[in-house]
Order: C-alpha cells, then structure tokens, then sequence
C-alpha cells in the first residue's frame, strides 16, 4: 500500500467519523428540543393552575371575578384593582406562551387553547381594562397578536 492510498482511506474515515459526529449532534439537539417543550408545557400548565386556583379557593375572589365579566362599577374601587391586576397575571402567562410560541416550544395543541381562551376571557370587561392599561408594556407583535383576538371577538358577537 501506498501513502496515497491510506491518506485517501483516511480522509474517508474522518469524513464518516464527521457525519456520525452531526448525526449524534443533531440527535441530541432534538431530544433536548423535545425536553424543552415540555418543560415548557408543564410550566405553562402549572402558571395557570396558580392563576385559577384563588378563585376556586375564595367565595369572596370568585364573586369578585363574577363581577369583571360586564359589572366592572359594581365592585369598590378597592376590588377593581384587585380584579385588574389578577387580569394582568392573565396577560402576562398569554404573553409567556406567545413568546415559547416564537421559540418553537409551545404546542399547538396548547396554541389552540390558548387562542380559544383569549377570545372568550377577553371579551370579559376587566380583561378589557387590564388591556387598555397594559398594552403598551408589551411588545408591538405581542400587541397585535391580542388586538386580532379581541377584534376577532368583538365582530364574533356583533
């Protein structure tokens, strides 16, 4: 054999070694992908189970958040800023999961959930005001992704 013939022999084994090495590469960034979401869904599951649970828990916070649908001048000032607030936790885990959307680590079975509880939880007064208050604290796509909801919402009951 001649040193052609094993650098030629060489080469080839470095280039497979090469492709093995992206295969395991790749193998590994995709189970770490998979992970990632569902941490991602299991965070998101647990930020609204701890969003919901209060008014589960409390007579006086359910009664409250019964009032935020269309009786927002019902309720003392006090209540109302309670209610807004809650609201914008609301906001808040809406804009997690938009931006784990982004990302690529937010199902779309989750997607289609969330999308379905910002048309009808949106349309609720306080969730409205919440809005109108906070809005611009969010980023311009975040803005006109929530924007379409309540629009798309708003001709949805006309």
């Amino acid at each position: 054999m001649n040193w052609d013939a094993i650098s030629a022999i060489a080469e080839i084994l470095g280039a497979v070694a090469v492709v093995a090495s992206l295969m395991y590469v790749g193998k590994q960034v995709a189970q770490n992908t998979a992970m990632m979401r569902v941490g991602a869904a299991s965070e998101t599951l647990e930020k609204d189970f701890d969003l919901t649970n209060p008014i589960l828990e409390s007579a006086e916070l359910a009664e409250v958040w019964s009032k935020g649908d269309h009786r927002l001048d019902e309720l003392s000032e006090a209540d109302r800023h309670r209610l807004i607030f809650f609201e914008r936790r609301a906001l808040m885990l809406w804009h997690h999961n938009f931006q784990l959307r982004n990302q690529g680590l937010f199902p779309d079975a989750n997607w289609h959930n969330q999308n379905w509880i910002i048309q009808n939880i949106g349309q609720r007064q306080s969730c409205r005001e919440a809005w109108r208050l906070f809005r611009d604290s969010f980023e311009i796509s975040f803005q006109e992704y929530i924007q379409g909801h309540f629009s798309s919402a708003d001709t949805d009951t006309v």
